[in-house]
């Protein structure tokens, strides 16, 4: 492809309290082998020299447009970006993270060669502070190479073979048309990823490490909180409703990801119950799992994913502590 056959790609950058990493994160972009970007930083009202750093990258590189905004979280700063963007592609970078040279590349040529709408990829895990790679255990389970058809993705996102990560996939623009991250909330790709799946004629999945996925201690999801455990369920109940309404063919694999979800938010309370009010606590733990309850029984056991059933069935025992000492146990024992 030469240059003047490359059609523009607008690479979103949200931009807060980041700056020991962002450069990194801007030289991987500007550094790209795929050379038609419009590369958008928007600095979410970041207090350090983040600002600062963005206006240097824009004197730098033509392609660089620096946006500075009042803090409104990363949903916020996803959704100034897209409304800002004119290619005919949307990719995100998350400000922490950085992408591997021949990411757009290869996603664009891919979708161009298949007529994917959307392109999927793995990912690397990277150490926060010294940035050494592994493979992570969302690599090891991504699906086999090919084109897919919009169930068959929504089928792989439920049964946790791929990801809502907005990071991990590249996207046509108009699969967005009526798609917008929800603002005020944490845990906000899992409130559009199935919408741009369901979007799209296809998606496309490329078993690829071509992110770097930065993990730090002092993230917005690097601990458990009430928060994550609200928006979790809060989405669910959005997932529930789209899939009752829009996909009833996939209805028992949606139920599936709702209990293993549902299941997950409990546990993720127990582990921070410190943090929570008591009577909000008892009241958030009462609700949820009547909820995973209820879905249990509309689902039935005969459906259910062998180690949704054992989670599901020790949670509606009270045995949420003996769960998180399990849970706990493989979790050393995978980061080994």
């Amino acid at each position: 492809m030469q240059p003047d056959t490359q059609p523009l790609i607008s690479v979103i950058v949200p931009i807060y309290k980041v700056e020991q990493y962002l450069d990194k994160c801007v030289e991987s972009i500007v550094n790209q082998t795929y050379n038609n970007l419009e590369i958008l930083l928007i600095d979410d009202g970041s207090p350090d020299a983040c600002p600062a750093i963005c206006d240097a990258w824009a004197k730098k590189d033509r392609r660089i447009k620096a946006f500075h905004k009042a803090n409104g979280g990363l949903a916020d700063a996803r959704n100034y970006g897209l409304d800002r963007a004119n290619g005919e592609w949307i990719y995100y970078v998350d400000s922490d993270d950085w992408i591997e040279p021949d990411l757009i590349k290869r996603t664009y040529t891919t979708a161009h060669a298949t007529g994917a709408d959307i392109v999927s990829f793995a990912y690397s895990w990277a150490d926060g502070d010294t940035g050494i790679l592994r493979v992570s255990q969302d690599s090891l389970r991504f699906p086999r190479e090919g084109l897919r058809t919009s169930d068959d993705a929504l089928t792989l996102l439920w049964s946790n073979q791929v990801q809502n990560y907005a990071w991990s996939f590249f996207v046509k623009k108009s699969v967005y048309h009526d798609v917008r991250f929800p603002t005020g909330m944490i845990m906000e790709d899992v409130g559009t990823t199935y919408r741009l799946f369901a979007n799209a004629n296809s998606v496309y999945f490329l078993p690829q490490n071509l992110y770097n996925y930065r993990i730090r201690n002092n993230s917005i999801l690097s601990k458990m909180n009430p928060e994550i455990c609200k928006a979790t369920v809060h989405f669910i109940h959005q997932v529930d409703d789209f899939a009752q309404n829009n996909r009833p063919n996939l209805q028992n694999i949606e139920l599936d990801w709702s209990i293993r979800y549902l299941s997950s938010a409990i546990l993720w309370a127990y582990q921070c119950q410190s943090s929570w009010n008591d009577s909000e606590y008892r009241a958030f733990i009462k609700e949820t799992r009547r909820l995973l309850v209820r879905r249990c029984k509309q689902l039935g056991i005969t459906h259910m994913a062998k180690s949704n059933l054992v989670k599901s069935t020790m949670i509606r025992m009270h045995m949420v502590g003996p769960l998180d000492f399990i849970a706990s146990h493989i979790n050393q024992s995978t980061s080994r």
